[in-house]
């Protein structure tokens, strides 16, 4: 659906009541997008260059890792922590959940 008609409305509407049906929208769509992010996703879909949590398969169990990890340019993945190479098989990604990796590397 278009939003061409919220627009409209908007202008015969009394200032505050259209910034707020604005503010209103923008909280719906940032939300969306956090409920979007926050799925598992598979990992052929997998960005470059963004702190993502990943799942592992290990001994038959999925398992989540507690570090943030990023997909080098090459293919590659790092622990965003230490900045350094790790050998994992991932099954599925997400956008990094927390607000900071616990051990930022430097």
């Amino acid at each position: 659906m278009s939003k061409d008609w919220l627009e409209i409305l908007k202008k015969y509407l009394p200032p505050r009541l259209g910034r707020a049906i604005g503010d209103a929208e923008q909280a719906v769509d940032k939300l969306a997008l956090h409920i979007h992010l926050s799925h598992w996703h598979p990992i052929t879909t997998a960005p470059f260059n963004q702190d993502l949590e990943l799942r592992v398969v290990e001994a038959d169990k999925i398992l989540t890792l507690e570090f943030p990890c990023r997909k080098t340019n090459a293919g590659e993945w790092i622990n965003t922590d230490l900045g350094s190479p790790v050998t994992i098989q991932p099954v599925e990604w997400r956008v990094w959940q927390h607000k900071q990796s616990p051990h930022p590397h430097h």
